[in-house]
């Protein structure tokens, strides 16, 4: 990768609302997730096994970083589908079986279509995680 490349998507980032940032995690882990998938249809264990372990690596990272003390019922919902797809992730990877990744990306399409919502409201505050918060 070029060093204009790096850089770009470094300010990408680092200018970006925390809700666009949680966008391109997502964006990451869906992405991940279909390279491995057809790492494992190619037969290319190598492959599968490399971008799997990072959707994996993504998916952690969210889950951590729930913060339940301002939405405990969301975080807990959350918790719960972030489990859901670290275990597809898991089975396929073990199994060399890509259909439990459709289910992963499924969870993660519709999670990432909800913070695409958050991320474009014009105020850029409201975060799913507190919605009563101005």
């Amino acid at each position: 990768m070029s060093f204009a490349v790096s850089q770009y998507r470094s300010n990408q980032v680092q200018t970006a609302s925390p809700a666009r940032v949680i966008v391109q995690f997502y964006d990451g882990a869906i992405k991940f997730i279909k390279l491995g998938s057809q790492g494992i249809e190619k037969k290319e264990y190598a492959k599968k096994g490399e971008q799997l372990s990072r959707a994996h690596a993504i998916v952690t990272e969210l889950r951590a970083n729930l913060d339940a003390t301002k939405a405990p019922e969301l975080c807990e919902e959350l918790d719960r589908l972030y489990v859901y797809v670290l275990d597809c992730i898991t089975e396929a990877n073990m199994k060399m079986d890509a259909k439990p990744l459709a289910g992963a990306l499924k969870v993660l399409d519709m999670l990432r279509g909800a913070w695409i919502q958050v991320a474009d409201e014009p105020s850029g505050v409201r975060t799913i995680a507190a919605p009563n918060t101005p």
